[in-house]
């Protein structure tokens, strides 16, 4: 592949150019239109030789330093030197850290949600069936009975991808179930379709989190979890700059797709430290919705939580970098879900970059110039 490093925004789109004629098969028409769609809702260019432009540009700068479009943007590359660039853990080099850290056969675990549970049950806290043939129908039966609202989740498809609440009757009669078991198996197949991911033909449906007043009241609509990522090194787990993830304008989800805020955490106190900070350049001391202050919040029961994802980081010993999703529920921290790749959001709060920390702590580091060399 024929790449500099330059700041000449000329000589960026002209290798761009070229790597996207090299790599036809990946660089389709759709995914090209993606990449411009994507630059349209984060910036205001108009015109359309100024957005192709910036297309090769964040086409230049994925294979000069390994980052997305949205990192890109929400971490302000186009605007650092190239030393200052190399400060941060962009998502290409993330992927080779991940790969030295956990052994890649066991992605399985944390990437299909059934096995993640299975595995992690004990610190679930709520109940989660797994539906996908007309067999499993008697026990969907049961679990709408006992829990009239409750969480749908394609077994093996991230990002929030499929995602979403129901909420029936508690007398709901015996056909309204089979209409609505028969919907939610319809939805296999269109969610592989319209996410073009998952190869896992069954839903998990889980057990709605009632989360503990003191999150609440930040966002009602949505669970407010705690991103806690351990790094394992030998038998000591380290806490990894925490993050509070908090839902807004009414969204279930919390996702950058619905501005989810994120606001840095000390891992010593529990005390957030930080404004919240979107993907969407916002820096807020408050929450849009409730208006309550996000630094100086002190998260609840934070010793049982740094207790519990310390028990959860030992628990492979194959797996040495997850990032843990915990939600503090009225009985207690409970597990969301485990991230075998779990992202770097703390260099957004922090507004620094921590590769050599990060690489410092793991005692192991990159040694070429660009990410697809290692």
């Amino acid at each position: 592949m024929n790449i500099e490093i330059t700041s000449d925004t000329s000589k960026m789109v002209e290798f761009a150019k070229e790597i996207v004629s090299e790599k036809q098969d990946y660089y389709t028409p759709a995914v090209l239109d993606s990449i411009k769609k994507e630059i349209m809702e984060k910036t205001t260019l108009k015109l359309p030789e100024e957005i192709e432009n910036e297309m090769y540009k964040t086409i230049y700068f994925y294979w000069a330093y390994g980052c997305t479009t949205s990192e890109y943007y929400f971490l302000g590359l186009a605007d650092k030197t190239y030393d200052e660039i190399k400060e941060f853990v962009l998502t290409r080099e993330k992927v080779i850290y991940r790969n030295h850290l956990n052994r890649i056969e066991d992605a399985h675990i944390f990437n299909n949600k059934w096995e993640t549970y299975c595995t992690f049950k004990e610190y679930f806290g709520r109940d989660v069936i797994k539906i996908g043939t007309d067999d499993d129908y008697p026990a969907f039966c049961a679990f709408v009975k006992k829990h009239p609202t409750f969480v749908v989740k394609p077994s093996d498809m991230g990002g929030g991808r499929g995602v979403h609440k129901v909420v029936t009757r508690p007398e709901i009669n015996e056909q309204e179930l089979k209409v609505l078991f028969t919907e939610l198996l319809a939805e296999i197949n269109k969610n592989q379709k319209q996410y073009m991911r998952g190869v896992e033909n069954t839903l998990i449906l889980e057990e709605l989190i009632i989360q503990a007043p003191e999150l609440d009241a930040f966002h009602h609509e949505s669970v407010n979890p705690v991103r806690v990522t351990t790094v394992r090194v030998g038998d000591k787990v380290h806490i990894y700059h925490p993050w509070f993830k908090i839902g807004r304008g009414g969204a279930f989800l919390t996702s950058a797709v619905f501005g989810t805020l994120d606001a840095g955490i000390d891992p010593e106190t529990g005390i957030v430290t930080t404004p919240g900070y979107s993907e969407n350049y916002e820096c807020l001391e408050t929450h849009p919705d409730t208006g309550l202050k996000f630094r100086g919040f002190q998260i609840p029961q934070w010793d049982d939580l740094i207790r519990i994802v310390t028990e959860l980081a030992m628990k492979l010993d194959t797996v040495h970098y997850v990032g843990w999703d915990m939600v503090l529920s009225e009985h207690g921290w409970v597990l969301m879900e485990g991230n075998f790749s779990g992202d770097f959001m703390w260099q957004l709060v922090e507004k620094k970059g921590s590769k050599k920390e990060f690489e410092d702590l793991i005692d192991w580091k990159l040694t070429k110039q660009f990410w697809w060399e290692e």
